[in-house]
């Protein structure tokens, strides 16, 4: 098996993406750790043997080196690619990934790291953070509670692929059992950052569709920015993030 041999079909910053043989191969960069990449495809045979849409995994192997998980090709879309070529279906594939995500927020999650030690971690190790604004953040981290449903962590429309077989969800390294309204309000501020509207949007069908308070999202809005900032950030995010954190 060589990588010159297959088909490039996705590229990110940890992983491309290539089509071999019928099968997606994830090949993480050379220098991501490999331990990183087994315990991403962990967490997807996890949520896929608990019945969700995600795409199989077959097995994780060494290629050239780095660390690569084979898993089921899903030919198709992600919806997010959908709104982007038509602003105009926006509300329509918002609704439709609230519905999955409703579905993944029902499944229990007794098996998954925990959301608020990775919430912690992620503040504790943040370069940003002075550390009155870390400790203010790691004691209203403590003060919310913790449940058993399992979250994606990294929710938005660029990860639900659309098949013929319906809505797969991709990514799964940030899965965790945890707070349901701490997961809809780490997809709100993923939105956030890239359009006001479709945050708003998306919180509103999500609130409506799920019966819950928009205020006990929110509330959750400072965690979310701050152990957003331990992630990959540009200059103009740290501003609004760090603004998030003080709850500016």
């Amino acid at each position: 098996m060589c990588i010159s041999s297959m088909t490039l079909i996705g590229s990110g910053a940890q992983a491309d993406v290539y089509l071999y043989e019928g099968k997606a191969l994830k090949v993480f960069k050379a220098d991501y750790v490999q331990a990183n990449g087994r315990y991403e495809a962990e967490l997807q045979d996890k949520a896929y043997k608990k019945g969700l849409p995600v795409p199989q995994i077959y097995e994780v192997i060494e290629l050239n080196g780095r660390v690569a998980i084979v898993m089921e090709y899903v030919p198709g879309k992600s919806i997010g690619d959908m709104m982007l070529e038509n602003m105009g279906k926006a509300h329509e594939l918002l609704t439709l990934s609230v519905d999955v995500q409703i579905q993944v927020h029902k499944t229990n999650a007794d098996d998954f790291p925990n959301q608020k030690d990775k919430f912690r971690c992620n503040i504790s190790m943040n370069p940003y953070l002075k550390n009155e604004q870390r400790q203010r953040l790691l004691k209203l981290l403590h003060r919310f509670k913790s449940d058993d449903r399992l979250c994606h962590g990294d929710f938005h429309m660029l990860n639900l692929i659309e098949t013929s077989q319906g809505i797969k969800i991709i990514d799964w390294v940030d899965a965790s059992g945890g707070s349901v309204a701490a997961d809809v309000c780490r997809s709100y501020l993923l939105y956030l950052l890239y359009r006001k509207e479709i945050a708003e949007a998306y919180l509103d069908i999500y609130c409506d569709k799920a019966n819950i308070i928009k205020r006990d999202v929110l509330a959750w809005l400072p965690i979310a920015a701050g152990a957003r900032l331990n992630e990959n950030v540009t200059a103009q995010d740290v501003e609004l993030l760090m603004n998030l954190v003080d709850g500016r």
